[in-house]
């Protein structure tokens, strides 16, 4: 396996994986939520821009030079990296691409100076995260969307404004 970055060559096929793995109820979303992000937030014409502009970093796991995970990360803000999504296959769980996709965002991170590793999860993934040394700082019961969140983060060293990078976006 492979975890490489997403380059727009590999567009169409991350985007059929998003799509499918939203339609399969990601994170337990209604449907109408699903389609929402696919439409608007998520929609490949965004995820192109991310990319052209270097406004979010998206990791792939490749097998053979197929698709088989993903993670979507943002750029630090005040030295927090923050994970929006991570995807994998459903016959390719529990073989540690999730794993392998948190550690390549983490180092990713670690380069812009970032101090914490942050999520949102559901309580059915939570201990998954655990296993990666994430904890639950907190929980919101009506969060974006009107969703259950549980709030979690890895601390990855300490504050400081001297970590503060600048990353450029393209315009």
């Amino acid at each position: 396996m492979v975890i490489q970055e997403l380059q727009l060559e590999y567009l169409d096929d991350f985007y059929l994986l998003f799509e499918d793995l939203m339609h399969e109820g990601y994170a337990n979303f209604p449907v109408e939520l699903r389609e929402y992000f696919l439409a608007r937030d998520y929609s490949k014409k965004n995820i192109m821009l991310w990319l052209e502009r270097n406004f979010r970093k998206i990791f792939l796991a490749m097998v053979d030079g197929e698709i088989v995970g993903f993670i979507v990360g943002d750029n630090t803000y005040g030295g927090v990296g923050f994970v929006s999504w991570l995807g994998i296959k459903p016959n390719m769980r529990k073989r540690g691409i999730g794993t392998q996709l948190l550690k390549a965002y983490e180092d990713y991170i670690i380069t812009l100076g970032a101090h914490l590793l942050e999520l949102y999860a559901s309580d059915d993934v939570k201990p998954f995260y655990e296993k990666y040394g994430m904890h639950e700082i907190g929980r919101r019961n009506n969060g974006y969307f009107g969703q259950k969140n549980v709030i979690m983060d890895k601390p990855l060293g300490q504050w400081n404004s001297d970590n503060i990078r600048i990353v450029e976006h393209n315009s």
